[in-house]
């Protein structure tokens, strides 16, 4: 049985189609890339599948038909431009998401997961102030922060170095386990990593 189906999944902006009608089929345990073009609605489709934005046409079926609200909680959502505020140092951003998610999550927990994310020794440093490559990491310890069944990862690899990229792997092989993943990329480094590819 399919988790995530799109059926006749379509976004236009105005009088710009972006993509679609699409369908596909998301199983547990699956990870699918989904590449395209720049502009082709790569970032858009998975804001879709978020919660984040409404499609066009079509729509987004849930095994369980979960409601939007439920929806965006059950998502994790990794992306270039996530809005990590900029003062709040790399431990305070994920005790603010821990929060908000209302997770009972002690500094320790914390601390170890920045850890296996490579942000050991980070945990004070302003998110502002970070490199490109540990912003990157932090997003993807935010999105992964409450084990969601269903990993979403805009340009994950963007900015990562190789040891950056072999959390990636780990990443994704652990997301296996808890559900699935849709990975964004043109990359085909990122796409070798994914069992399926959709193409806008």
């Amino acid at each position: 049985m399919s988790d995530l189906r799109a059926r006749g999944l379509a976004k236009r902006f105005g009088a710009r189609r972006v993509f679609g009608p699409l369908d596909f089929e998301v199983a547990s345990g699956k990870v699918i890339a989904v590449i395209g073009r720049n502009g082709a609605g790569k970032s858009t489709l998975l804001k879709i599948v978020a919660g984040l934005e409404r499609a066009s046409r079509g729509e987004i079926v849930w095994r369980d038909q979960k409601s939007e609200d439920q929806q965006r909680l059950l998502c994790g959502l990794a992306a270039p431009d996530a809005p990590h505020p900029r003062e709040l140092s790399v431990l305070e951003n994920l005790d603010f998401v821990s929060s908000v998610r209302g997770l009972k999550l002690g500094k320790d927990d914390l601390l170890s997961h920045l850890e296996s994310c490579g942000l050991h020794g980070r945990e004070h440093d302003l998110a502002g102030e970070l490199s490109s490559g540990l912003r990157t990491r932090l997003s993807l310890s935010i999105a992964t922060l409450h084990a969601p069944p269903i990993l979403l990862l805009d340009e994950p690899g963007a900015n990562l170095d190789e040891s950056g990229r072999a959390l990636l792997h780990r990443v994704l092989e652990v997301q296996r386990t808890r559900g699935i993943a849709l990975v964004a990329t043109n990359d085909a480094r990122e796409a070798d990593l994914c069992d399926v590819r959709i193409e806008l």
